[in-house]
């Protein structure tokens, strides 16, 4: 069902919303070296574009989850994968570069999708398919497992101080080579790419499309907040599309509201570029369904 309205309808128990200020994230990751790429910043149309469509699979939730990563102990992580998002295949790729293995919690289905089929496709150490209601339930099994375990349980989309933490290092590494923003437009879903944009680019106006879900108080921060009517999972319309690799569901979304070729310094945030599933991946072979209490 499409949204009309991102609403603010209650709490999100999950998130911490007293940050520490900017210099205090940026203390935290003083000494930590990236094993990724640097990132690339191109003109569009007059826009200044972040391409993390041109990183690894994951784009910005590797780029963003690397600090996370690196610091855990524990050589197994686990993580709830849904239908569809970037931070499953984010997770798989960092823990390669960390030599972590993975265990992933699925919620069960008839078949799985492209973005779930390129997770196995990376070859995680296990996946568990659950029956479920709702997603909070499965992140509670998932959590329960790793304790058991002793696994390092991963929130859902990395919402973690040290995600945020590392994506400041980001945005500090970026103002190295260029000025701050006046303008800063990116996608909102659960809020963690916005509110790590808030605090890296301390002076920046931040405005986000949302396009998943109503958002709880404390998610948006500063970010004025566009709703896009579209359903989450129906692609933007082609002609709305940006003229670089995109999520048409979630980044393409957004590019039809940017000022094009404006006098301000407009810039947008191109979280990953679209996954398809892998070739030669058949996903009739994945036995995904499940009945209740089964």
């Amino acid at each position: 069902m499409a949204h009309s309205n991102h609403i603010i309808d209650g709490i999100n128990k999950e998130i911490n919303l007293q940050f520490p200020d900017r210099e205090t994230f940026l203390k935290l990751t003083k000494n930590f070296k990236s094993l990724l790429p640097d990132i690339v910043i191109k003109k569009h149309e007059g826009v200044t574009v972040v391409r993390e469509d041109l990183l690894l699979k994951g784009g910005t939730k590797s780029r963003a989850g690397e600090f996370l990563v690196s610091s855990v102990k524990k050589s197994t992580l686990v993580y709830v994968a849904p239908r569809v998002g970037h931070a499953g295949v984010a997770i798989m790729e960092l823990a390669k570069l960390y030599n972590k293995d993975v265990v992933f919690f699925m919620p069960a289905c008839k078949e799985i999708s492209d973005h779930q089929a390129a997770i196995i496709s990376m070859g995680p150490k296990q996946v568990e398919f659950e029956r479920i209601a709702a997603m909070p339930n499965l992140n509670r099994l998932a959590k329960k497992y790793a304790e058991q375990n002793d696994y390092e349980f991963l929130p859902f989309g990395l919402n973690h101080p040290y995600t945020i933490a590392g994506f400041v290092r980001v945005c500090e590494n970026i103002l190295l080579n260029y000025k701050e923003p006046n303008e800063m437009w990116s996608v909102v879903s659960t809020g963690v790419l916005t509110r790590g944009l808030q605090i890296g680019f301390e002076n920046t106006k931040m405005k986000g499309v949302a396009v998943a879900r109503n958002m709880k108080f404390g998610e948006l921060g500063r970010t004025e907040i566009i709703s896009e009517p579209l359903a989450f999972l129906k692609n933007e319309k082609i002609e709305n599309l940006p003229p670089f690799d995109t999520v048409p569901s979630y980044d393409g979304k957004a590019w039809k509201y940017i000022p094009k070729n404006s006098e301000k310094d407009i810039w947008f945030w191109n979280v990953a570029g679209d996954i398809k599933k892998p070739n030669n991946f058949d996903k009739k072979t994945i036995n995904s369904y499940r009945n209740w209490n089964n």
